[in-house]
Order: structure tokens, then sequence, then C-alpha cells
């Protein structure tokens, strides 16, 4: 049974019962969401609206207030902000709108926008040092995963119901199997009984990959699987500042990977990265399940400050 959506009163009296319990992420996007129905014409009654949207206000005021004062505090003083990580926060705030820079297919981050990188939909490895003897443990990788599948490990939908936001599931992918994941990382943090199950896998990522570190956001590790006939709609990730990876281990065919205006085939071995910030989707059309090996990396023209500076932005964020 579909669950129905919840209406604007309900989504405020949400965002009302965060705020008191010093939710304030949590009460904005309630409160974010329930002007959003009431901007699309669904029911409301003004007075309600005008209060959410007071709250919201006051809401974002502390919120620009308490990510400076954060950012200090953690040795990062705005004197110091480098000029990319300073444009991203003008933009994160509302202080600055981003520029148009005419792709067709642009970075729409869920979550966060770091402006002034180079722009790619796929990045070539070929100079990249660390590829080669990550590609190299293909097969122990290989043999990790099919033992998991064939020891009746479980695969949980990658998309996973909450309590902490609204949600909707315009992909139809929400508690699908259809696209399941067995995580070797939670919330930045190793699962040491999988991390046992699959030892050449982890430290095959952890020796040889430049990891995205972001408080819990990432790094992510974790196995794929695609169904036979399933497809992943289009759809965009969280922030650009890390790249996606995967290594394809099994490949049936008939299976390919668009993002933007690029359509790449897995070739078993051959890791593929990509910005899954701009639009893009999947498909297993064969009769058998596809799967690769996901983690992420940090876009390679970071500098370490920037790296450290992004990291204690979501530090910040989530103590907010």
């Amino acid at each position: 049974m579909t669950q129905a959506a919840p209406d604007f009163a309900s989504l405020v009296a949400e965002g009302d019962a965060r705020l008191d319990a010093g939710d304030h992420r949590a009460a904005s996007a309630y409160y974010t969401a329930a002007l959003k129905q009431a901007e699309a014409g669904a029911p409301y009654d003004r007075p309600t609206a005008q209060r959410a949207l007071r709250r919201l206000q006051d809401i974002e005021q502390g919120y620009v207030r308490h990510l400076h004062a954060s950012l200090e505090r953690q040795g990062f003083p705005q004197s110091e902000w480098h000029p990319r990580f300073a444009k991203s926060i003008a933009i994160m705030t509302g202080q600055l709108q981003r520029e148009n820079t005419g792709e067709q297919y642009l970075r729409m981050p869920t979550t966060y926008f770091y402006p002034d990188l180079p722009y790619a939909e796929y990045y070539d490895t070929a100079g990249w040092s660390w590829v080669e003897e990550l590609e190299a443990y293909t097969e122990q990788i290989v043999s990790e995963a099919k033992t998991l599948m064939d020891g009746g490990e479980t695969f949980a939908a990658y998309m996973k119901r909450t309590k902490d936001r609204p949600q909707g599931n315009s992909h139809g992918l929400l508690e699908n199997d259809d696209w399941s994941t067995f995580d070797l990382i939670d919330s930045e943090k190793p699962i040491a009984d999988r991390v046992k199950l699959c030892p050449h896998t982890f430290g095959a990522i952890t020796d040889f990959a430049p990891q995205c570190r972001i408080p819990k956001r990432a790094p992510t590790i974790m196995f794929s699987l695609l169904k036979a006939g399933a497809h992943i709609p289009p759809h965009t990730g969280m922030l650009n500042p890390r790249l996606i990876c995967h290594l394809p281990l099994v490949v049936p065919g008939d299976g390919a990977l668009r993002v933007g205006s690029v359509t790449r085939v897995w070739e078993k071995g051959k890791l593929m990265v990509f910005d899954d910030t701009i639009e893009h989707e999947a498909w297993n059309h064969s009769q058998t399940d596809r799967l690769v090996l996901i983690f992420d990396i940090w876009h390679p023209d970071l500098d370490e400050i920037e790296q450290a500076q992004i990291a204690a932005l979501f530090h910040a964020v989530d103590s907010y």
C-alpha cells in the first residue's frame, strides 16, 4: 500500500515539534516542504503559512551565524577561507546566486554545491597512478562479493525510509530491492563484521583510493546490485566536491550508465569515475543481475585546505 503524502498542516505541526525539540535542520525541512505544498496549490491557511515562513527565516538566520562561529572554532575563520570555499558558503546561505555556465546538464547537488570546479561527466583516469593498483584486485573483490551472495548475506534496498525528514518516492525505489547494496561503511565508520567478510575489498580501497572524508556522508564503500530488468531513473547526488567510482564486478551485458549526455557500458575490472550531481541513470536489460563496487573520492582539483574546510563545514552543519 502506498503511504499518503503528509498534508500542509501535518508538515507544519511536525516542523513545530522538531523546533521545540531543538532539531533546527529537521524543522527547516518540514517548514520548507509545507510552504512548497502551499505554493503548488495545496490547501493551506494563510496565518499558519506566515508563521511557518517567519520561523523558517529565523532558523536560516541563526544557521548562518552558527556556521561562521563553528568554522572559526575549528580553526577556519572567514578571513582564511579558500576563495572557492567562501563562494560555496555564499551560495549555500543564499547570499550569492550560482553562475549560469551554459552546460546542457547542470550540476544539481541535492545538498551542497562547490563552485568553480572543472565540469566533466566522466573522468579520464589514465594519469591516476592508484587506479591500476586498485583494478589489479578485481578478481579478489569479485570472489569476496560472490561469497557474500552465495552465503546469503543481505543486500538492502539502497533508498531507505526515514522518519527524520519529509520524504517522497518520485523514483519508485524507496524500499525497493531492484537496486540494493551491501555497505562496508555506515556514517563514515567501517562496519567491523562486514569488513571481516571482505578484507581484500576494504583494503584495496583504503590503501589506494584518495577517499573523500566528510562527516556522516563519506567515505562510502558498498557493493551495488542492480537486478535483471531493473532501471534506476534519472536523479542527482548530494555534493560535487566528491566523485563516484564504479568498479564493475559482474557485468551481464545489455546495461549502461548515462551521466548527462554521455552513456557508457560497464567493463569488468575497468574503473568508471563520474560526477553524480549531474543527472544520471542506469539500467540492466539483461537476464541476470549486475554487480559493481561503489566508493567515492575527493574531486582531484581540490586543495587539502579545501578538503579540510568542507569537512569542517559539515561538522558545523550537523551540530546545528
